[in-house]
């Protein structure tokens, strides 16, 4: 039966939700946990669209791929990245990864190593998973259902610095594009996964983008665990957003990923 999935999840047809551009530089933005792709709308008209083409892609039960079933796992995301690169043709290409695909985008070092030239991670997980306190696990499984949790929740991972408004607009795009069943099984997936001793010593370049108001990351946590794992690690920290960078400040966002992906 697993075999059987795992084939049904390889021959999907994996389509993105947006394509900004035409450029060479080719990159596949993931959204995190908590919203679908639109969480990068405030980066769309940013993009420099003749160096990049931008594919935004949804993962399954989110978004565009609301009702698509899966696994909904961590592994899964990244075998539909594969997907959705050999759907637009794309041998070497760039992969963002929010929050919980930043473990997706460092699982993609190891099963497409020859395919990816760099991975970015924006305010990510490592690829040891989440360790978290089960007054946190409450939280985040009361912000599922609970749509004023969820705003508390995104007022937490944003260091208490936004107005409500702003809150409810992010609270309201986060349950539009989510649901129940996914959420639950993608959260045991990124609280439940350890594949760190699978990228020690990976030379993949990796860029590593934090908000100074988050949390959850910090420049030494990821010198604790990215920093020691990969040989290529540059870090940059965004003194004036928290967990959503891209929503946060999008002009500060795409400056540091255009920088970044105009070196290779």
């Amino acid at each position: 039966m697993k075999k059987e999935a795992t084939e049904m999840n390889e021959n999907i047809d994996v389509k993105p939700s947006r394509v900004i551009g035409e450029g060479s530089i080719k990159v596949i933005a993931l959204h995190g946990w908590m919203g679908d792709h639109r969480l990068y709308a405030p980066t769309f008209p940013l993009w420099d669209r003749s160096k990049f083409t931008v594919a935004f892609m949804d993962c399954r039960g989110y978004g565009q791929r609301l009702d698509e079933k899966g696994q909904y796992t961590i592994e899964e995301v990244a075998r539909d990245v594969r997907g959705l690169a050999k759907a637009l043709g794309w041998q070497k290409y760039h992969v963002i990864g929010h929050s919980m695909t930043g473990m997706t985008v460092q699982r993609l070092t190891v099963d497409a190593a020859d395919d990816v030239q760099s991975v970015l991670m924006v305010a990510a997980l490592p690829a040891s998973g989440a360790k978290i306190t089960e007054e946190r696990r409450k939280l985040l499984q009361d912000a599922i259902n609970d749509p004023e949790v969820r705003k508390t929740l995104i007022d937490v991972n944003t260091g208490h610095t936004k107005q409500d408004e702003w809150l409810e607009e992010l609270r309201d795009t986060s349950l539009a594009g989510t649901s129940e069943r996914p959420l639950v099984a993608y959260m045991a997936s990124w609280t439940g996964t350890d594949f760190s001793s699978e990228v020690l010593g990976n030379n993949t370049p990796v860029f590593v983008v934090i908000g100074a108001n988050d949390p959850g990351s910090s420049r030494e946590k990821t010198q604790q665990t990215v920093g020691t794992w990969y040989e290529n690690v540059e870090v940059e920290v965004l003194t004036d957003a928290g967990h959503y960078p891209m929503y946060e400040t999008p002009d500060a966002f795409v400056k540091l990923v255009s920088r970044h992906l105009s070196k290779f």
